[in-house]
């Protein structure tokens, strides 16, 4: 089969991580970008393992010396991606790290969405709408606007709680399920993804989204000299695998569409 020019630059670029150190992703949980394993006290890749996981490996392989995943909460694996003690992180806004360095393509894309007891009649209609209930959120994410804005002015808002900690949206969901609080705002994929994958869709739905879409990204560390060229080799891998038709293939294993 004749190769493209990239698709030979990025085969050069394959064997040549293969012949170095494996490359060093943090990341946390965000299924169905990313999914670790659900068995107690495994930090492994789940199967499937996330669609990001699917064009990283694609990128730089997926043998067992190719990638190495180190299952971090989240502002730990980005502390330590920015000090350089891993090579990426997944996923990442660049609003949020500026100072590291990103594919010229995204590797996903948030719509954000809130999320309601299906009983409950409250729809979002705007921000104008959202001092009408109790609202729950993971801690440490951008939301995208108009929610940020709306977050930022709330304050000390006892309507506004934060919680942290493993599987927070399923606790999250849990938590509106019992009446404890009212609504949620999450990424589309990710809520999608774990209703759909649990008994919780039978009184959880979806209550409206709103405009504050966000590009997530594989985000490389700053100081390393082989980033550049990483960045380089996961956007040209992206968009081969989008005409080609694999990324269709690769997200429909988890019932999502390519968002372009």
């Amino acid at each position: 089969m004749r190769l493209t020019r990239w698709a030979f630059a990025a085969l050069i670029w394959t064997g040549a991580a293969n012949a170095a150190q494996p490359l060093q992703v943090a990341l946390d949980d965000y299924c169905p970008y990313y999914c670790k394993a659900d068995t107690p006290g495994a930090d492994r890749l789940a199967d499937p393992p996330g669609f990001v996981i699917e064009i990283l490996q694609h990128a730089f392989g997926s043998g067992p010396n190719d990638i190495n995943y180190h299952f971090l909460p989240w502002k730990r694996s980005l502390l330590e991606v920015s000090q350089g003690k891993f090579d990426a992180l997944a996923m990442i806004t660049q609003q949020e790290a500026p100072e590291l360095i990103y594919p010229s393509i995204e590797q996903g894309r948030s719509e954000g969405c809130f999320y309601t007891k299906l009983t409950n009649p409250w729809r979002y209609t705007g921000p104008e709408s959202l001092p009408d209930v109790r609202l729950t959120l993971i801690s440490g994410y951008l939301f995208g606007e108009p929610l940020n804005s709306y977050l930022q002015h709330a304050g000390e808002n006892p309507k506004v709680n934060y919680i942290s900690g493993n599987q927070a949206l399923l606790r999250i969901f849990q938590m509106i399920e019992l009446g404890r609080t009212q609504v949620t705002a999450e990424d589309s994929m990710v809520a999608t993804y774990l209703l759909q994958n649990s008994t919780l869709q039978q009184s959880i739905g979806n209550a409206g989204c709103y405009q504050g879409n966000l590009d997530f990204y594989v985000g490389f560390a700053p100081h390393n000299p082989e980033s550049g060229a990483r960045a380089k080799a996961l956007a040209q891998t992206v968009s081969e695998l989008r005409s080609s038709g694999k990324l269709a293939k690769i997200l429909a294993r988890y019932g999502l569409k390519d968002w372009r």
